[in-house]
This record gives C-alpha cells, structure tokens and sequence, in this order.
C-alpha cells in the first residue's frame, strides 16, 4: 500500500487498530497499520450526523474495506484492535487516578475546616464525592494492564458496513437472517 507518507507492504504489518472518536458534531476516524518499524495511519475528519451523506467517509470506508480485505488473504490470522494505544489509555488512566487521589486527599480537608467554623463546608461533599466517583469510573474503564479486545480481520468490512461502507464480499442478496451470518464466520 502506497500513500503520501510512504509505502507499506502488507504481509508485514504486524497489528491494526481502528479508532474513533466524536467531539461535538465531528467524528475522528483512524486506522493504524503498525509494521516492526513504522505506522501507517489512514485518518478521516466528517460530521458526525448520520443523516448527512459525506461522500468522503463512504470512499474512506471503501478504502477501508479493500484494505482488510486484502490483510484477510495475505495475512489470514491477523486480529485488529477497536481502541487506542497502550500510552493514550495510560494517559487517561493517569487522569482518573489523580482525581481520586484529589478527591480522597481533599475530604479529610473539608472535614477538618469545617469542625471550628460556623459555615459549614460540606456543601463540598457532593462535588468532591462525584469527583472520585468520576475518577474512579475512567481509571476502570482505562485500565493499562488488560489485554485489548481483539477481533479477526476477516470481520472488519461487515463493522465499517455498518458504518455506512460498502456491502462485503461473500454476503448473499436481499435480506440477511442471523442464520446466514453465521455460516460466513
């Protein structure tokens, strides 16, 4: 595969991950294809409307898709990843520890501020209580130490087909019953 930042051959990309992420009314779109000593990175910036046709989102989902197809027939038992980078979920695990270290450290504070003086400061407690309780959720839901979800490649043109791509190979006409997908597994 060739592009403006270089060439990459695809017997060698070692793993793929595709992310996404909506800010407002903008959706991010990246595919990540990781060889021993580089990373393609195939990115989209569209509105995040679903009733809005982007004629630029449907080729990047055909691209996508021709892409995962062809890693499906050269490198047949390639998975992919559906979430960010180790270092990024570090990050954001960072982020929500310190919140609870935060909250935690302050709630002895507003206590202790509170036993000479006529104005209370538990008014606090609600705040500081959603604070740790917000820290804790993102440092569970960003936990560095587990193994990311992997899933086969062979799946990713059904998932951006859902997305708006273009039909996969091998899915037969007409309307699809739960009992065909599952012979095409």
């Amino acid at each position: 595969m060739t592009g403006p930042g270089g060439t990459v051959a695809l017997p060698s990309v070692q793993r793929a991950t595709l992310m996404q992420m909506r800010s407002g009314s903008t959706r991010m779109m990246r595919f990540d294809l990781e060889t021993a000593n580089q990373i393609a990175r195939i990115q989209i910036s569209s509105t995040a409307r679903r009733l809005d046709t982007d004629p630029d989102l449907a080729e990047y989902l055909r691209l996508l898709s021709m892409v995962s197809n062809r890693l499906g027939h050269v490198r047949p038992g390639m998975t992919y990843h559906m979430e960010d980078t180790r270092r990024a979920r570090l990050a954001l695990f960072l982020i929500g520890a310190a919140l609870v270290l935060v909250g935690v450290l302050l709630l002895p504070l507003v206590a202790y501020a509170s036993i000479d003086e006529q104005v209370s400061h538990y008014a606090m407690l609600p705040a500081l209580i959603v604070m740790i309780v917000a820290g804790a959720l993102v440092s569970c839901r960003f936990w560095p130490f587990r193994k990311p979800e992997v899933f086969p490649i062979a799946t990713l043109p059904f998932v951006l087909w859902t997305m708006g791509g273009p039909r996969p190979e091998g899915l037969p006409d007409g309307q699809i019953a739960t009992e065909q997908l599952v012979g095409l597994r």
